[in-house]
């Protein structure tokens, strides 16, 4: 039996749900509750934090290593603040995600009922969201497993005793062969918790925007019906404007909904987008550092992944602004507003006006989020990379 569009949505949410419930923050329930697990995921970034400070005495004080820190402020800087800023807001702001959620869900289980055209947009907003789970899924994947393996076949063949990542443990020497493989092991385990944890954040708030795109194919199909009404025979104009004028109200109360969902993921963005772009500019800069001073073999991976997930945030600021403009468009195109009644025109130039002042997505209030943004960000990053080295 073939699955209705809404089921395949609620099946692929039901995996950022799972994800988010394991760390204790599925905030898409209506009964969430701060639970056991919350309080341990919490203990985990703390405990993180105390590693990594104590990391930093050890190389610093003891060793006289200044890379270290770089290093060091890499990590926590890049992801461990990251993590953390991601999980506090997801909880804050829950019944904006649940609100979010919710009209994505009403906006399946509406036009699935509706003929082929708006199936065809549905079935692409479900693509596009499988789509974004597998890229970050991979990514995640690759920093779990890339930085361990490479590690490990750094020290095979160069043989020595590199960790993963400069964060020790107190009280372990990793002078020692115990010590060092524990430390390892205990490294493995806590970027493998904290990949997954950035996962469920990430498609906590990609889900939500993924289906902005879906908004405006199905706005297209409602121009087109127009089109289909202007086409038909009446027997008096009276009856021909009744139905056009009511098929306008139904466009400009959808374009309201539209216009309140893109507000909310604004609003309920705002600090995430810019935990996420800041602190991935502050983990490719420190990492880049590191890794062009030859003092942190699995940088190259820590470096990776943070320009690609910059990127794919980025991308979604993008795909926002590419809707808006469409949007307009669509006033443009997709109507034959030359065969609408003067009245039939002043509503659609209203509607064509809160169009054209339609926000996008931003990096906190400082720059629009774009790919553009991202080309910039990366030019500052070299920049900044080059002066570093300079002044070593």
């Amino acid at each position: 039996m073939v699955k209705k569009h809404s089921e395949r949505f609620e099946q692929i949410v039901r995996v950022t749900r799972f994800c988010a419930d394991i760390c204790g923050a599925d905030v898409f329930d209506e009964n969430y509750r701060v639970n056991i697990r919350t309080i341990f995921v919490i203990s985990i970034i703390g405990s993180s934090f105390i590693f990594l400070g104590y990391t930093m005495v050890v190389g610093y004080i003891k060793e006289g290593d200044w890379t270290i820190i770089v290093q060091v402020i890499s990590l926590g800087g890049g992801t461990l603040l990251q993590g953390l800023c991601t999980f506090v807001i997801y909880i804050t702001n829950q019944k904006q995600y649940r609100f979010l959620l919710n009209e994505c869900y009403d906006l399946y289980k509406k036009y699935e009922q509706m003929d082929s055209d708006y199936r065809v947009y549905l079935n692409k907003g479900v693509r596009l969201l499988t789509n974004f789970m597998k890229l970050c899924a991979f990514i995640n994947l690759m920093l779990v497993l890339g930085m361990s393996s490479f590690t490990f076949l750094y020290n095979l063949i160069f043989n020595v005793q590199e960790t993963i990542v400069y964060a020790f443990v107190p009280g372990l020497d990793i002078e020692t062969t115990s010590g060092f493989w524990i430390t390892s092991g205990m490294q493995v385990m806590f970027i493998a918790v904290g990949g997954f944890g950035l996962y469920s954040g990430d498609m906590a708030v990609l889900t939500p925007i993924s289906q902005i795109p879906t908004f405006r194919g199905i706005l297209q199909c409602k121009f087109r019906e127009i089109n289909d009404l202007l086409n038909d025979d009446y027997e008096t104009e009276r009856e021909r404007t009744l139905k056009t004028m009511a098929a306008l109200r139904g466009i400009l109360q959808f374009h309201q909904k539209y216009l309140i969902f893109l507000k909310t993921s604004r609003e309920v963005t705002y600090w995430s987008v810019l935990a996420k772009v800041g602190t991935c500019f502050i983990g490719i800069v420190c990492a880049l550092f590191c890794v062009l001073l030859g003092s942190w073999p699995a940088g190259y991976i820590y470096l990776l992944y943070c320009f690609v997930m910059m990127q794919v945030f980025c991308a979604m600021g993008t795909l926002v602004d590419i809707t808006n403009e469409e949007f307009i468009q669509s006033c443009y195109s997709d109507v034959r507003w030359y065969e609408l009644s003067i009245k039939e025109k002043k509503m659609l130039h209203i509607m064509l006006l809160m169009a054209q002042n339609t926000q996008g997505l931003s990096v906190g209030s400082i720059m629009p989020l774009s790919m553009n943004t991202g080309l910039q960000i990366t030019k500052t990053i070299y920049s900044l990379t080059m002066l570093l080295l300079n002044f070593v």
